[in-house]
């Protein structure tokens, strides 16, 4: 597969998803105009499409994002309904949410329910880019976090066998 092609249902069933863990999932027509201008095209970043949730679950069971983009609404269900599938991965990427009506509420609402960041659409390119870019500084200090608690009760684990 390409570093922006669509994955797909076919995909998974056959079996063509062994591949190395994409930067950023994009889920769902995040942009109005996804082609070889795509603004995420624009950036460093090794990007994945899939369209709706359906795709997301499967794709992220096979190749971790390290960060989610995703619209608003989706055929299928909604950010909310990413938020969930990205709370049930180990190491959960942080995720924006896309939406022509990105007001206050929806800002509140996105970052109360765990979500990362709202842009607004038309997206702006400084925005993508600061809001990504954070995002992925979050979510590597929060895998550094957890590696180095998973280092120390391996250490406390190991006192504990050492003086019993």
């Amino acid at each position: 597969m390409k570093n922006n092609e669509l994955f797909t249902l076919g995909d998974a069933i056959s079996g063509n998803t062994a591949r190395e863990s994409p930067t950023v999932l994009i889920v769902g027509p995040v942009e109005d105009d996804s082609g070889q201008d795509s603004m995420f095209g624009q950036f460093p970043w090794r990007t994945d499409r899939v369209d709706n949730c359906l795709e997301t679950i499967l794709h992220v069971h096979c190749s971790l994002p390290r960060v989610i983009v995703c619209e608003r609404d989706l055929p299928d269900g909604g950010w909310k309904d990413i938020l969930e599938i990205a709370a049930s991965l180990q190491s959960r990427p942080p995720v924006v949410v896309a939406s022509r009506q990105a007001d206050d509420y929806l800002w509140a609402e996105v970052l109360n329910l765990g979500g990362y960041d709202v842009l607004r659409k038309p997206l702006d390119k400084g925005e993508v880019s600061r809001s990504v870019s954070l995002a992925w500084e979050h979510w590597a200090n929060q895998r550094d976090s957890a590696q180095r608690a998973k280092r120390a009760d391996a250490r406390k684990e190991l006192r504990v066998c050492l003086t019993a």
